[in-house]
């Protein structure tokens, strides 16, 4: 894992970059709620990606409530691949590690199944999410074994 000071939408520029930003569970007709932060920048860019994302979800997911507990999806779009991290449940609340670990545990078995993707993930759960760098990055542990191929940005 690499951490790099930018943008995470600088992955749109790799070729074998899946462009990932961290996201919560709750669905709405709209799709999937991307309402802030990297959420936010990356559906401004793709609007169809709510929509896509959520429709992965309900088949991914796991019903938890009144939201969708699922970790990690990836979604194509055109020639593209995009992916949700889920820090939260409701995106009123802060972020949680327990489930950050669950995020990355998926998203390390996505890894292995497609290794010739790499991963630029705006780091999770530190900026509205609310917790210290240094949690997230123990929670993010399952995605150590990956090196260069998982990169975190932080601005």
């Amino acid at each position: 894992m690499k951490v790099i000071k930018g943008n995470f939408l600088r992955g749109l520029s790799d070729p074998a970059g899946v462009v990932v930003a961290s996201t919560n569970g709750a669905i709405t007709p709209v799709g999937l709620v991307m309402g802030a932060g990297a959420a936010l920048a990356l559906a401004e860019e793709y609007p169809c990606l709510r929509q896509a994302l959520a429709h992965r979800i309900e088949r991914e997911g796991v019903r938890a409530g009144r939201y969708w507990r699922y970790g990690f999806v990836a979604v194509r779009l055109e020639d593209r691949l995009y992916g949700a991290f889920q820090t939260k449940l409701d995106f009123r609340q802060g972020a949680d590690l327990e489930l950050i670990g669950y995020s990355a545990r998926r998203l390390a078995a996505w890894l292995a199944e497609h290794p010739t993707f790499k991963v630029h993930l705006a780091f999770p759960g530190i900026g509205l999410g609310g917790l210290e760098p240094e949690a997230v990055l123990g929670a993010l542990a399952p995605l150590e074994g990956f090196g260069e191929r998982v990169r975190l940005y932080t601005l």
